[in-house]
């Protein structure tokens, strides 16, 4: 058995998260709300469910997604706000244009979370905001030729600017966490609020996860806990410090992915959401006509590979499965005349394309999934006839946010991140399986 060389690329990766997003918005739209208990959710000021809860209602123990009356119970002076979406809406997208002021690299998680890389975007404005605490997870000191202590510094500047441009503009109170990677930023974010700026320094990433117990880290949902806690961890430090290959004994293959992350190592970019592919599709030309069916299969085989890696290097998942097929035909006869010659019956070459799809039930990025669909759709409408070109490609794409390895489809979906992990580190002939 082998153990994976860990790298953590050197980057200035932040996570912000606007403070109790709803509730805020309400309280900026209405300026009689601030400095109150304000719950947002309904239908009516007893049922139904807490959407958000501004930081005063927090106070007495009320969370998002807790019952109503059970919020009312607890602080029977909150004002409920039954919600003003289009309000919500209109606020994100003005958060996500002042992102884009300081970066092209912006990835919106949801609708008052973001991911912005902002590594060489530092200037060095000497933008400085008193309104904001720091909270620094250790001394900064980054070693090699990228990064230097100044780089450290502008950037931590010009995550105060953009912090104090949403408060400026916005009214917004907002968490920010600047790490080397997506996923330690997020942490740090959701470590320290309210309006806290925090900074895990490159290196330090482990030593910053070690002490937090195994919630803390995104995509540990209750049945990932329950089979971690099985094992006797209960914090992200317990998991890091595990061998691979005991992780792979203890827990299986697809929980190498989540030790990788308990280590502080994540180098999945940041995605601009401008940027997301509404598809994604490979073809593959034979030279000579194709007719074994075997080899066919093989080749769709490692079309799927390509397409289904590169859907989950977006973080995305795909609700359409499409099948190309390119036949080689003889056309009708043909005659022309050259130099008072008749030449008779020519037949030139013809090819004709063929497409189908098929619309999944449920969206999915699992190999063995989306390969089943591919496989039964190109069978189905495969001719007997020469094959010059088939090709492979899915559609219906969303983000996949929260990647909990145990829990029933995203158990298998876990695993194929984990093999990608494994190709990326070893070459794409590390792992291989067939057909079937």
């Amino acid at each position: 058995m082998f153990d994976i060389h860990l790298h953590q690329r050197q980057r200035h990766i932040l996570h912000i998260d606007a403070d109790a997003f709803f509730a805020s918005v309400e309280q900026i739209l209405n300026p009689a709300l601030r400095g109150k208990a304000v719950l947002v959710g309904g239908p009516t000021d007893t049922n139904g469910i807490v959407s958000a809860a501004s930081y005063e209602a927090r106070k007495f123990g009320i969370k998002s997604g807790m019952a109503m009356y059970l919020a009312k119970r607890k602080c029977p002076g909150a004002i409920v706000v039954h919600g003003n979406f289009d309000a919500y809406r209109n606020f994100s997208r003005r958060m996500y244009k002042i992102f884009c002021e300081f970066t092209p690299d912006v990835e919106m998680a949801s609708i008052d979370e973001a991911y912005l890389d902002i590594t060489g975007c530092c200037r060095g404005e000497g933008w400085a905001m008193e309104t904001v605490q720091s909270t620094v997870s250790g001394r900064i000191s980054v070693t090699g030729d990228t990064f230097c202590d100044h780089d450290n510094h502008e950037a931590e500047t010009l995550a105060r600017r953009i912090l104090m441009e949403i408060y400026k503009k916005l009214g917004l109170s907002v968490s920010c966490g600047m790490a080397s990677s997506k996923m330690v930023a997020k942490v740090a974010s959701s470590t320290y609020k309210p309006h806290k700026l925090s900074i895990v320094p490159y290196g330090k990433e482990r030593d910053f996860l070690a002490p937090l117990q195994l919630r803390a880290m995104p995509g540990i949902g209750p049945k990932t806990f329950e089979v971690l806690s099985r094992v006797g961890l209960t914090t992200l430090g317990n998991l890091s410090s595990m061998k691979m290959t005991e992780v792979i004994d203890k827990l299986g293959v697809g929980a190498v992915g989540l030790w990788k992350r308990a280590c502080g190592v994540d180098n999945s970019e940041v995605i601009s959401t401008q940027a997301l592919p509404k598809s994604i599709s490979k073809e593959h030309t034979f030279y000579q006509r194709e007719t074994s069916k075997k080899n066919l299969l093989r080749e769709l085989k490692n079309l799927s590979v390509m397409v289904f890696e590169k859907l989950r290097k977006y973080r995305m998942k795909a609700s359409t499965i499409c099948i190309k097929i390119r036949y080689f035909r003889e056309g009708a006869s043909s005659q022309w005349h050259r130099d008072n010659a008749q030449i008779e019956n020519l037949k030139p070459n013809i090819f004709q394309d063929f497409s189908f799809q098929k619309h999944l039930d449920f969206p999915t990025c699992s190999d063995k999934k989306l390969f089943m669909f591919a496989k039964n759709l190109f069978l189905e409408n495969l001719a007997d006839e020469p094959v010059r070109l088939i090709g492979i490609g899915v559609s219906g794409l969303k983000q996949n946010y929260n990647l909990t390895i145990f829990e029933r489809d995203e158990e298998e979906e876990g695993l194929f991140y984990s093999i990608d992990k494994i190709r990326q580190a070893y070459g794409e002939d590390a792992l291989k399986y067939g057909v079937d």
